[in-house]
């Protein structure tokens, strides 16, 4: 009888599942969608099928093989939201960033990503403009992002703190998210910045019929971009 081993399990998945993002980024970068969503998926469900997904959620101590995969997972559910949206398919992108979200939100599992988080909140955003809608799910979110960047491996993460901000500014937290952005313009560069304001001006388009949250958007695009310049 063959032993389990997780270290080696999840060697074994973390191969896969880098060689499948590997595939899907140049098939997207092809133009064929489609294909990266088999790449996937494939990925996902390797990961799936492993007996360290087990209760992967809902596990009180998880391990060390148990993070890694999570970190995997989430990251792979990202990439598949994000091809999801290049085709406008916005159930199938909501779903993939939802689970996602879930496993960026656990306190457990310490995986250190955001970008589930925020898209999971700015897609519905992008649909129906209802930030009231997704409150409870932004202060969730930023308590899930200030844990994160209290991290080594995302303290000194522009892209954090960039997310964070950006749900800062949702919410109406002006003071924590001048903060953050203050910490987006130490770490970033030109790239950076114009990344982040290109994000606030989608948004501010579509929350135009929300005085307060375009209020807030435009005070974060001045802070980017005066900060960038300086």
């Amino acid at each position: 009888m063959t032993t389990f081993s997780a270290e080696a399990e999840i060697s074994r998945l973390t191969s896969i599942a880098k060689l499948r993002k590997e595939e899907a980024k140049d098939f997207r970068d092809d133009g064929e969608i489609k294909s990266a969503i088999q790449a996937l998926e494939d990925a996902i469900a390797a990961l799936d099928q492993s007996p360290l997904s087990n209760r992967l959620l809902e596990t009180d101590a998880p391990s060390g093989p148990q993070k890694k995969l999570a970190f995997q997972l989430a990251d792979c559910l990202g990439m598949l939201g994000g091809n999801y949206r290049r085709l406008n398919q916005f159930p199938e992108a909501l779903a993939a960033f939802n689970r996602g979200r879930a496993i960026e939100e656990s306190e457990k599992l310490e995986v250190p990503s955001s970008y589930n988080l925020v898209n999971a909140i700015t897609l519905p955003l992008e649909i129906d403009g209802q930030i009231s809608q997704q409150e409870a799910a932004l202060e969730r979110a930023i308590a899930a992002i200030e844990r994160q960047v209290k991290l080594e491996e995302r303290r000194t993460d522009r892209w954090a703190w960039a997310d964070l901000g950006e749900c800062q500014l949702l919410l109406g937290d002006l003071e924590g998210a001048k903060t953050s952005y203050k910490r987006v313009l130490e770490l970033g560069n030109a790239d950076t910045f114009a990344s982040v304001v290109t994000v606030l001006r989608r948004l501010l388009k579509v929350l135009e019929s929300d005085p307060k949250a375009t209020g807030a958007l435009k005070q974060g695009i001045q802070w980017v971009e005066s900060g960038a310049g300086s």
